[in-house]
């Protein structure tokens, strides 16, 4: 199926697009037969002015060589910082190349992309930015495999970072690629792919390449009504863009598909009528848009789609008429590969009016045109009427020599083709594994930090209590009373301690104290905030780091905390069992370095073991 962003033939790799090369004088003669009249058609039978605008560079498109003025100016980038002057050359390079894929100058738009892959200095997206544009240009170019590679590598960024539109882009590029060489399972899973997130980024012209790009793909299916189908929903879509080269492209690609399916239908004897009526009238439509449009390419095209129609329906002359006007516009403009096809279509109506030797005498000078060897499957197809034409008319020499140049063709485009479909799975499946591994190399390392964190959690945590322990004091402990004389606040040491813990241990046995231990941590985990930090110390001593807090509010706290401490049903742990602890508070002074904090509120602590615990006791409160 033929879009708007597909027109051009694909050239091979590292070719140039020529001017228009005079043909052989035995094509000259043999066209000239049947094109008499050809450029005088009237504007009544939607003919033009010659003078079309062409879409391939030419020496006379050139730019003029610059002025001494102009060559002594200061470049833009000039005085920039080298990072920023490069980025900026990176960007131009970008926009040049994508503006070189609207030109259709695709050579010259991946020499530019290249060139920004090339670059140190280039950032994943730009990277990614870079691809997508070469796997466009490689695709029209008919470098699928390069096409297919490059556009798995900038999927992959684009899909990392949500970008839904440049996604669907990419996923319609894909689709052409593996299409174009008979693909068509991974061309559905990406057509599918741009299609969801079209509609997910809510760009409706995204929407109608994906559905344009869906149709042509189930069409190379066999699903012929669904094809119909989701051509006609982009054709409506197309009508509500406002954009010329939808509504085009919409009306080519739908008339396309109804040319394949009424040629399948014929090929197995059914009836082709109404594809035919419904598909001529679409592509007919495509043809007034195009000279609407003043678009000579387009025009072309779409006038070859026409031929196609006229030829099934028997209106030869017709045919011939519209194949002519096309080789003008295509040999005016210098579209060379599309006036080659249009050579084929005027020899195809040479065979269907029963011409025999004057089709043949033209598929002759087109395979002696050395333009036309690299096109295998155009070769396929002349040898192919050919053999067929020699053989009805009983020049059994000549068909066989059609028939063995035919058999080296099919065989050799076959290995090639496979080979390409090979290389391109292959491609496909390598990106996909390196994408795992890389997957999995992350997995990895974010698995060794996890397992670092929970080492070093483990080495920071007491084991019992699971709250922080004396490592965890040491690294925590620094920070605190820095953000406390930053802010100016107050900030407040408790330690407290259980009382007769020994006596619980000796009579209830350790495991009811390790719970009364493991029990006490809950309720000091209860009774701090998350500015707090509750730390077992040692044994049964704790200390609490009360963030913003003064000594009275220290010690309206710890009350409340030995008053929970004192009503806790400790008999849940064993029978008998009650518990009490002590507790020592000191208040933070501008200066104080830790040890002589920490060793006043200890001091206040033994001084509520001596008054007879469970009590509080203020460090201030000692001079």
């Amino acid at each position: 199926m033929t879009t708007f962003d597909d027109l051009v033939a694909p050239l091979p790799a590292g070719a140039t697009v020529p001017s228009e090369e005079p043909a052989s004088d035995a094509l000259l003669a043999a066209v000239d037969s049947v094109t008499d009249g050809i450029a005088d058609l009237s504007l009544a039978d939607g003919g033009r002015d010659l003078t079309l605008p062409g879409g391939f560079v030419e020496l006379v498109d050139l730019p003029n060589p610059a002025s001494d003025e102009e060559l002594h100016q200061t470049p833009q980038t000039a005085g920039l910082p080298a990072s920023l002057a490069r980025r900026s050359t990176i960007e131009r390079l970008l926009a040049e190349s994508a503006q070189a894929n609207q030109d259709g100058q695709h050579h010259a738009g991946a020499a530019q992309a290249e060139q920004v892959l090339a670059d140190p200095f280039i950032t994943p997206g730009q990277e990614a930015r870079a691809r997508q544009l070469l796997s466009g240009h490689r695709l029209r170019l008919g470098e699928f495999e390069a096409s297919v590679r490059h556009g798995l590598l900038a999927l992959e960024y684009l899909t990392a970072s949500g970008d839904l539109l440049g996604q669907s882009m990419v996923h319609c590029t894909l689709a052409l690629a593996f299409h174009e060489t008979a693909l068509e399972e991974p061309a559905l899973g990406h057509v599918l792919g741009a299609l969801e997130a079209a509609r997910l980024c809510g760009s409706r012209t995204a929407e109608f390449w994906a559905l344009s790009r869906s149709s042509m793909v189930h069409q190379a299916l066999g699903d012929a009504d669904r094809s119909i189908e989701l051509g006609r929903q982009a054709l409506a879509l197309a009508d509500t863009l406002g954009d010329p080269q939808a509504e085009f492209a919409a009306r080519n690609n739908l008339g396309d598909s109804y040319l394949e399916i009424a040629r399948a239908r014929r090929a197995k004897g059914d009836d082709a009528q109404a594809a035919l009526t419904d598909g001529i009238a679409i592509i007919r439509a495509a043809v007034a848009r195009a000279v609407e449009q003043g678009h000579a390419f387009d025009e072309t095209i779409a006038r070859t789609n026409l031929v196609g129609f006229l030829m099934e329906r028997g209106e030869y002359a017709e045919a011939r008429r519209q194949a002519g006007r096309s080789k003008t516009i295509a040999v005016t403009n210098g579209y060379r590969n599309l006036a080659v096809n249009n050579d084929s279509q005027l020899a195809e109506v040479a065979q269907a009016e029963g011409r025999v030797d004057l089709a043949c005498a033209m598929m002759d000078a087109q395979l002696a045109d050395p333009s036309v060897a690299e096109d295998a499957a155009l070769n396929v197809k002349l040898h192919r009427s050919l053999y067929e034409m020699h053989r009805n008319a009983g020049r059994f020499e000549q068909a066989l020599h059609h028939h063995e140049r035919l058999h080296v063709l099919i065989l050799g485009l076959t290995r090639q083709t496979a080979g390409l479909q090979s290389r391109m799975l292959i491609n496909s499946l390598e990106i996909e594994q390196a994408r795992h591994e890389a997957q999995r190399s992350q997995l990895e390392a974010e698995m060794q930090r996890i397992r670092a964190e929970e080492l070093d959690q483990q080495a920071h945590t007491d084991p019992l209590t699971r709250l922080p322990n004396r490592r965890a004091l040491d690294r925590q402990l620094p920070e605190m009373m820095r953000l406390a004389r930053e802010r100016a606040e107050p900030l407040c040491a408790v330690m407290v301690d259980m009382d007769h813990f020994k006596r619980v241990n000796d009579e209830h046995g350790h495991a009811a104290g390790d719970r009364v231990l493991t029990t006490m941590a809950e309720i000091l985990g209860e009774s701090t905030r998350d500015s707090d930090l509750a730390v077992r110390v040692g044994g049964e001593e704790f200390l609490l780091v009360l963030g913003d807090t003064t000594l009275d509010q220290a010690a309206q706290i710890c009350e409340r905390l030995l008053g929970e401490v004192r009503n806790h049903p400790w008999g849940a742990v064993t029978a008998g069992l009650r518990c009490t602890a002590s507790v020592g508070v000191a208040l933070l002074k501008q200066g104080e370095s830790v040890s002589r904090w920490l060793g006043r509120a200890d001091a206040a602590l033994y001084e509520a073991k001596a008054a007879g615990r469970n009590r509080v006791e203020l460090a201030a409160a000692r001079a």
